[in-house]
């Protein structure tokens, strides 16, 4: 009876250990192939998907010729004013969705 007892409470905290292990992996954001790119100019600034060259400013943003604002946050991403945010794939480009 006590070694029924003993195995049931030690699957019952592997499993809990295992739950706990998995919920705490961080998972890459998915790319979707089709995403639009924001790319490095190699100048300071980038080339946004429709081939405007945009300037970054020193705190990592830019203005849009429609004279909106791009911030970049404190991961690096890039938030756009209508509220999608770009991420970075690479050293010098963003996928926008």
């Amino acid at each position: 009876m006590m070694r029924a007892f003993r195995f049931t409470a030690v699957a019952a905290l592997a499993v809990l250990a295992a739950g706990c292990v998995s919920q705490s992996r961080q998972v890459a954001p998915q790319v979707s192939p089709q995403a639009k790119r924001i790319v490095s100019d190699g100048a300071g600034g980038y080339v946004l998907p429709d081939g405007t060259r945009v300037q970054v400013d020193p705190a990592g943003g830019f203005t849009l010729p429609n004279g909106a604002y791009v911030r970049r946050d404190a991961s690096g991403a890039l938030n756009l004013p209508n509220g999608s945010r770009c991420v970075p794939d690479s050293r010098s480009s963003f996928a926008c969705p």
